[in-house]
């Protein structure tokens, strides 16, 4: 059965790297745009701007690491089931690896806005 399970796992991680490539993409452009759109806005003041940046952050559980006057700076740690899948399917050991990979490793993804 373990057999079985490491079989499929490996082509399964595989699909989803690629697929959370692409999602990372949207999911920074999704980003890049709001904060286009906030930095375009005439009719906010600065405070405001930083307000409504700092709320985005918030809402995609982003830790607001620095706030100043002119910047803003959110981190987070993005868990891969891709990563986790090419790890259940290297015999478990790369399921381990990647676990203690994520917690003490890993480099949260930083979002930097200037305001």
């Amino acid at each position: 059965m373990n057999t079985i399970i490491m079989i499929f796992s490996l082509p399964i991680g595989i699909f989803w790297l690629l697929r959370e490539k692409k999602a990372m993409q949207s999911y920074e452009a999704i980003f890049s745009d709001f904060y286009e759109k906030v930095k375009a806005d005439t009719g906010l003041t600065p405070e405001e701007k930083r307000k409504l940046l700092e709320e985005m952050l918030y809402q995609n559980h982003y830790t607001v690491t620095r706030k100043d006057d002119r910047s803003i700076r959110g981190e987070k740690k993005i868990f891969s089931i891709g990563w986790m899948f090419v790890g259940l399917g290297t015999f478990y050991i790369g399921l381990i690896v990647y676990i203690v990979y994520y917690l003490y490793f890993q480099k949260p993804h930083v979002v930097e806005f200037a305001v």
